[in-house]
C-alpha cells in the first residue's frame, strides 16, 4: 500500500474518530480537526450518482473547511491518500471540495482489498512545515521531515523515518532527500520518543505513532494499531516478529 499507514485496518480504533479526541483532551500537539460523519453511500459517487444525504454531508463538511480554514488537509477517518497530494488531501479552496471529496473515497476503495470506510471526514489545519522538496509523482507532495514511533502501553519500542528510501524515490525524490529527511538530532529524537509515549498512555495498546516536524515543533499527525501498520522490514522489533517485543 502505497500511503503505508494501515495495511489491515480491520478495527475501527484505527480511525480517527477514535484516537483524536483522547489526544486532543490530553493537550498533546494535534493540528486543529473538525470531524465530520455520514450515513451517506458515498461508494455511488464513483458511478456518477448522488447518494442520498449527500448535500447535508457536503454542507457540513464545507462547514468545518471554513472553520478551520484554507487550504485545508482533508482526510477520511482512516486514510489522506497524501500520495495523490493535489487531487485528494490537499484543497486549496472550497470550489475543489467536491472533486477531492470523490478523489478520497475513490482511494479509499482502492488501496485496501475490502474498500476502507468513508463515514468519518476530517478537516484539519495545514501546518506550517519546511518541506525539503516535493514529490512530482506524489502530486506534488511537499517531502517534510516525519518520523514513525512504535510504543507499547506508553513505552518506546522504536524510532523510524516515516520514509523509506524506496517510497520515496517510487515519488520522485532522491537519496540526497531522503538522507535530509531522515536526519534527526538528539533533542528531536527525545521530543519524538516524550510525544509518542504520552500518545501511548493515553491511547492504551500497541500503536504507531506519526510525528511531523514544523515550524511550530513537532505534531502528532497520525496513529494506528501496531499491527496494521507499516513496519520497516529490517526492524527486528517489528510486530510479529518473533524476536521483537
Amino acid at each position: 500500500m502505497s500511503e503505508h499507514l494501515h495495511l489491515h485496518p480491520s478495527s475501527e480504533l484505527n480511525c480517527l474518530s477514535y484516537w483524536f479526541p483522547l489526544l486532543w483532551e490530553a493537550g498533546l500537539p494535534v493540528p486543529r480537526t473538525r470531524i465530520v460523519k455520514t450515513t451517506s453511500d458515498l461508494d455511488t459517487l464513483l458511478d456518477g450518482v448522488t447518494p442520498p444525504g449527500y448535500p447535508e454531508f457536503l454542507g457540513k463538511l464545507g462547514a468545518a473547511c471554513a472553520q478551520i480554514g484554507y487550504p485545508v488537509f482533508l482526510r477520511t477517518g482512516h486514510v489522506s491518500g497524501k500520495h495523490n497530494w493535489k487531487h485528494c488531501c490537499y484543497v486549496r479552496e472550497k470550489t475543489y471540495l467536491r472533486h477531492h471529496i470523490t478523489a478520497l473515497v475513490e482511494w479509499s476503495s482502492i488501496v485496501d482489498i475490502m474498500g476502507l470506510p468513508t463515514n468519518v471526514w476530517a478537516a484539519r489545519e495545514m501546518l506550517p512545515t519546511e518541506p525539503l522538496g516535493v514529490l512530482p509523482l506524489y502530486g506534488d507532495m511537499p517531502a517534510c521531515r516525519e518520523f514513525r514511533c512504535f510504543v507499547r502501553r506508553g513505552t518506546l519500542k522504536c524510532l523510524h523515518p516515516y520514509w523509506p528510501l524506496e517510497a520515496l524515490l517510487q515519488g520522485g525524490g532522491t537519496e540526497r532527500m531522503y538522507e535530509r529527511l531522515a536526519d534527526i538530532s538528539p533533542e528531536e529524537t527525545q521530543s519524538c520518543i516524550e510525544l509518542a509515549e504520552a500518545a501511548g498512555r493515553v491511547v492504551e495498546g500497541e500503536w504507531s505513532v506519526d510525528i511531523l516536524f514544523t515550524r511550530r515543533g513537532p505534531y502528532i499527525t497520525d496513529m494506528a494499531l501496531a499491527k496494521d501498520s507499516f513496519h520497516w522490514d529490517d526492524c527486528p522489533l517489528r510486530t510479529g516478529d518473533p524476536h521483537g517485543a
